[in-house]
């Protein structure tokens, strides 16, 4: 188990669909920017979860490239390192919407979060040089989660759609 995050494409938004939805008025964006139905009727669900996996549009499951994952215990791991060097304060996206589980699932980041989240990791590319606490492997893994991090709120920025996990 770990942490996953994605950005939905904005497909629906923009009419580039391939494939319209077998029932459009009902069709929705929901909060975590995924497409969804505004219908309890298992029939109806069903169809779109069809539809959803058809691909209705060039991306599968309509989901950009952008997937940042790590375990568990990785998460964890980087959590407890960076908040062992940083003030909570310092980067409040990260560490509390972020890295503070790497088990989250089923929430988001908003387009807000998105763009704190993006001046956070600025800030911090510049703040760990200058952090001698850190081991040479856990300067690593952090400037590797930076870098993932990083190309994932580009990609939510670009589309102006949240992070899901």
């Amino acid at each position: 188990m770990g942490l996953d995050a994605m950005v939905f494409c904005d497909c629906v938004e923009k009419g580039r669909l391939r494939v319209p939805h077998p029932y459009p008025r009902s069709l929705y964006i929901a909060s975590n920017g995924s497409p969804e139905i505004r219908s309890k009727d298992p029939l109806k669900v069903d169809e779109h979860d069809k539809w959803m996996n058809l691909p209705p549009c060039k991306h599968e499951q309509m989901l950009l490239p952008a997937g940042y994952s790590g375990s568990a215990t990785h998460i964890s791991h980087l959590h407890e390192t960076l908040s062992g060097v940083l003030r909570k304060r310092a980067c409040p996206v990260l560490l509390g919407k972020v890295l503070y589980s790497g088990t989250h699932c089923g929430d988001h980041l908003t387009v807000r979060d998105v763009r704190r989240l993006s001046n956070e990791l600025d800030q911090l590319k510049e703040a760990l040089p200058s952090v001698t606490a850190l081991s040479g492997e856990d300067a690593q893994e952090i400037a590797l989660v930076i870098k993932e991090l990083r190309r994932l709120v580009k990609t939510a920025l670009k589309v102006n759609k949240p992070i899901a996990f």
